[in-house]
């Protein structure tokens, strides 16, 4: 009986972790399609062009081709962890698309195969071409 009991609540916890785990890639999977996806220039072109112009930025800026490394500079005025954490990701959106236009201001600007587009931008795009290479 007590190896019953053993094997029952072995299989339970793995059940259980294995759930959790599935669960909390499922959430951080979205968040992460969110900073991912540039909202204006999604309107403009496709997911293709989207990729491509994420994959052309990342060959400039060979440094910064892992995700925290982007993660950490699309949210550089929040803490990454505390944004990640909140479910409504509209504040982060709004955050973001407020860096764009700050990033135009200021003209902190590159251009990538024609495109002229906001270092926040193309950081999305390249998050994005990582995502969905």
């Amino acid at each position: 009986m007590k190896r019953r009991s053993f094997i029952l609540v072995s299989a339970l916890s793995l059940l259980g972790f294995g759930t959790f785990t599935l669960i909390q890639r499922l959430r951080n999977s979205v968040k992460d399609r969110v900073l991912a996806q540039p909202k204006f220039l999604s309107m403009l072109c496709d997911s293709d062009t989207i990729r491509t112009l994420g994959r052309a930025y990342l060959k400039l800026k060979p440094d910064e081709t892992r995700n925290e490394v982007l993660i950490n500079d699309l949210l550089a005025e929040e803490s990454p962890k505390d944004s990640l954490k909140t479910e409504d990701m509209t504040l982060v959106e709004s955050q973001i698309e407020k860096r764009i236009k700050q990033d135009f201001d200021a003209d902190d600007i590159v251009l990538v195969q024609g495109w002229v587009l906001s270092i926040t931008e193309a950081r999305q795009c390249a998050f994005f071409s990582i995502l969905n290479s």
